[in-house]
């Protein structure tokens, strides 16, 4: 997990996993020949921008050496990746959830998340421009961190990391995601008597008579 910049203008100095925007790269040729997925190719952008933005903040490359692009961004990782042959496997990611942020907030995103194997020696180097201070955790300890005040830490990763902590090992993790179908969670938000906001999640008392 990384630390957002704290001048960021949407969840500042949370705890998150690595992750993005898909840009308009990630849709093109240059990514299609360096990200690995044969799958349905809606897909293909998510899953190259989850592999670009791996590499871009915390420089993991999934399925290949590590390679050293400091400053590189956007295309230009897909150019460095096409120049020295390097092929990333998109096939490894395995798609967990799809979080799409309540309506009124100022910033709206629609999120997917992915679960990945890295290899065990791994390090992660924060790019110290969009996020910070990498740590391998344990979903416990992030809760942990996140219950005690430590660490602030938002819904969609919190319950990403609630599932997570649900598994017994990674491979227990893996097995758990392959064999459940991706759900699309949308929050609401909901205004109590003392005019202080509140958000529900699907199954919440009052969420079907919230604002969608």
């Amino acid at each position: 997990m990384v630390r957002r910049a704290r001048e960021a203008s949407f969840m500042g100095g949370a705890r998150v996993f690595p992750g993005g925007a898909v840009d308009a790269a990630d849709s093109g040729p240059l990514a299609a020949s360096v990200v690995r997925w044969s799958g349905d190719n809606e897909e293909r952008p998510w899953r190259a921008a989850a592999m670009r933005e791996l590499a871009e903040e915390v420089g993991i490359f999934i399925g290949a050496p590590t390679t050293h692009m400091a400053g590189s961004s956007g295309g230009d990782i897909y150019r460095t990746l096409a120049d020295a042959s390097v092929v990333l496997d998109g096939e490894s990611l395995v798609y967990v959830g799809n979080w799409v942020t309540p309506r009124r907030l100022p910033k709206r995103f629609d999120t997917r998340f992915y679960i990945v194997e890295v290899p065990p020696d791994t390090v992660a180097r924060s790019d110290r421009i969009e996020v910070f201070d990498p740590i391998w955790v344990t979903p416990a300890d992030a809760l942990a961190a996140a219950d005690d005040g430590t660490w602030q830490v938002e819904m969609p990763t919190r319950a990403n990391l609630e599932v997570l902590a649900r598994a017994s090992d990674l491979d227990d993790a893996l097995r758990t995601a392959r064999n459940t179908t991706p759900v699309r969670t949308e929050p609401r938000l909901v205004m109590d008597a003392a005019g202080a906001w509140s958000v529900l999640l699907p199954g919440d008392p009052g969420f079907a008579e919230a604002e969608s």
